[in-house]
């Protein structure tokens, strides 16, 4: 037992870390900053006020002095350029003090404190979400705005605002109308935490764009596809999508069984044993024999091969008006096969197995 409890005692030491979080100025402008300490392995990041954009630095420390690096790689010539160097001590009151120095030999002067959370203070979120961020995100969003840009309305009353954040121009909306307020609230709430994430992702990247688009509005189903492009620091851009179906009355995200079941019985816990024996043996086979029967002209043009029934086991999805979308995510798809979007499971052609209290 003592063994025991000294191994895991040192593996956790093992992993230890420190952060520092600072605020102060360069010169005359305004900045946060963040070190991150693992086990005396550094890394840092800066964000000046007036223009919330992380800038990401490599850490030299001596025990005494920390040294910052900020450095690009030119695409032209295959290098790593200095664009700047930060250099600074800290005092006996933990403030810490330095200049900046730049390849055209300007320098300026460096004041930073550590940053203090003063719940009290205004801050543009108002709920827990402010809660959950580190100081460097804390202070980050502390005065972020937003614009309405247009409204949107649905079915049964329900109507949504959408909002752009003027700093980081990222897109998002919030429902206005069609719900009660309390619930309204809770619906706002948790799509606040999901925008939140994009507009410090927006600030933290070089470049980070999305595109939102609500496929399906119920009183009880949201279903949206979020497009995101990013790149990091002058490398490649990447491309990534996100599905969200929701149930808007427990604000659970729903899996492809909450909303249609082929099997008998129990539906399986996801993930479980037996969830991974229904889409190996069940799903895959119901799945690949109604797409290539439904939609054989579809995949006879498309030059993907669909024939194997893995490529049917584990699909992304969002919902329409007319079924669920299935977008194909197997690994031996090519990017242009995975995002066709014909595979769709039509309400009418599965009566019996949509779930009655999502679909009526």
């Amino acid at each position: 037992m003592y063994l025991l409890f000294s191994l895991s005692s040192l593996t956790v030491l093992a992993h230890k870390e420190k952060i520092y979080s600072l605020e102060g100025t360069i010169g005359n402008r305004e900045i946060i900053m963040e070190i991150v300490d693992i086990d005396g392995y550094y890394n840092g990041r800066y964000s000046f006020r007036d223009e919330k954009k992380s800038n990401y630095l490599e850490v030299e420390y001596d025990s005494i002095t920390f040294t910052f690096n900020l450095l690009r790689y030119n695409l032209d010539t295959k290098n790593r350029e200095l664009l700047e160097q930060i250099v600074i001590t800290e005092d006996s009151l933990n403030n810490w003090s330095g200049e900046q120095r730049t390849p055209d030999g300007k320098v300026r002067e460096v004041f930073l404190r550590p940053i203090k959370v003063i719940e009290s203070e205004p801050h543009a979120l108002k709920s827990d979400i402010k809660k959950s961020l580190t100081p460097y995100n804390y202070s980050l969003l502390r005065d972020i705005t937003y614009e309405s840009t247009s409204t949107q309305k649905f079915k049964k009353g329900i109507k949504i605002e959408w909002l752009t954040e003027t700093r980081s121009k990222i897109k998002l909306f919030r429902f206005v109308k069609g719900f009660p307020d309390t619930t309204m609230v809770k619906i706002n709430y948790y799509l606040e935490k999901v925008f939140i994430k994009d507009i410090l992702n927006a600030y933290n990247y070089q470049h980070y764009e999305t595109e939102i688009h609500i496929s399906l509005v119920t009183p009880s189903i949201l279903s949206m596809v979020e497009a995101v492009t990013s790149n990091i620091s002058n490398t490649r851009e990447t491309s990534n999508v996100m599905y969200l179906t929701l149930d808007l009355k427990t604000l659970n995200k729903l899996n492809i069984e909450d909303l249609i079941w082929l099997g008998e019985g129990e539906t399986p816990r996801n993930g479980s044993k037996e969830y991974f024996i229904y889409r190996r043996e069940v799903f895959a086979r119901e799945i690949g024999n109604y797409l290539n029967g439904t939609y054989s002209k579809e995949i006879n043009n498309s030059k993907c091969s669909y024939s194997n029934e893995k490529m049917f086991r584990f699909p992304e999805f969002y919902l329409t008006k007319k079924g669920m979308v299935l977008m194909l995510n197997d690994y031996k798809l090519s990017e242009k096969c995975k995002k066709q979007t014909w595979a769709v499971l039509r309400y009418k052609d599965f009566p019996e197995k949509w779930s009655p209290k999502y679909f009526n």
